[in-house]
């Protein structure tokens, strides 16, 4: 096959905040590849898009949290960039800082009146709200 036109990926890196977390984007994009059967039809246009081939173009899109190393490499990447990726590294390091909520401490689950449950004669149905917090226990006979 004889190439009309080859393209190359081109990269691009994205920073931005998400829910709390500086969030790394790579954006790979790379356009379609032009070929024909032979190099006489590549020099006629026409005949070269009857007759070759174009390959499909693919973006590829891959998202992580990002680190203060990346953002490091990204602003000497990009000189222009230094005051916001500043911005989003004082942001990272100010959210480390920060000590993450202990989670709640396990719910405890005690019948007060276990001999009005006789065994398989009753149901204890347990409610909870959407912080997993115990908002109400109802008992029914089956």
């Amino acid at each position: 096959m004889h190439k009309l036109f080859e393209s190359k990926p081109t990269a691009r890196q994205f920073f931005k905040v998400v829910a709390g977390k500086v969030i790394k984007a790579t954006l790979v994009m790379k356009s379609a590849d032009i070929s024909a059967s032979d190099e006489y039809t590549a020099d006629i246009a026409l005949k070269a898009l009857m007759t070759g081939s174009i390959s499909t173009p693919w973006a590829k899109l891959a998202l992580d949290e990002a680190t203060e190393e990346d953002l490091i490499a990204a602003k000497s990447a990009t000189p222009s960039q230094t005051h916001e990726i500043d911005a989003l590294i004082k942001f990272l390091r100010a959210s480390k800082a920060v000590e993450p909520p202990q989670p709640a401490a396990p719910i405890e689950v005690r019948i007060v009146n276990p001999e009005e449950l006789a065994p398989k004669d009753a149901v204890v149905r347990v409610q909870r709200n959407s912080a997993g917090e115990l908002t109400g226990a109802v008992a029914h006979r089956v």
